[in-house]
């Protein structure tokens, strides 16, 4: 899942988190899922008001404006968790990734202090 989201577009450098900086994975991890939902929320804005337009001007248009808004603050809530629950399985994936490296690297006999 991670290599899908660190797929960079041609003549970009792939970024994908590194377990040997474990704190700048999480950061890279949290920036993407920030830009998503800004970018997703923009999106999603400018559908609304579009659909506003599309309700009668002044306060005849009041009840069509309250039921758009409702109807796209549900959807919001939809597509920002999907978002969400991405970013958690990335993360979980990232962190599972990282402790199989680890732990394959440890030397045998010696434990990992707690």
């Amino acid at each position: 899942m991670i290599a899908a989201l660190w797929t960079p577009p041609t003549g970009q450098a792939q970024s994908e988190p590194d377990c040997a900086r474990p704190t700048q994975g999480r950061e890279l991890i949290a920036r993407l899922r920030l830009s998503e939902i800004e970018g997703a929320e923009d999106i999603h804005r400018a559908a609304m008001w579009e659909a506003f337009g599309r309700c009668p001007e002044g306060a005849a248009g009041g009840p069509c404006r309250i039921t758009e808004r409702q109807r796209f603050e549900a959807e919001w809530e939809r597509t920002r968790a999907r978002i969400e629950a991405k970013y958690r399985a990335v993360l979980g994936d990232f962190e599972r990734r990282c402790r199989a490296i680890i732990s394959r690297a440890r030397p045998r006999g010696v434990r990992a202090a707690s």
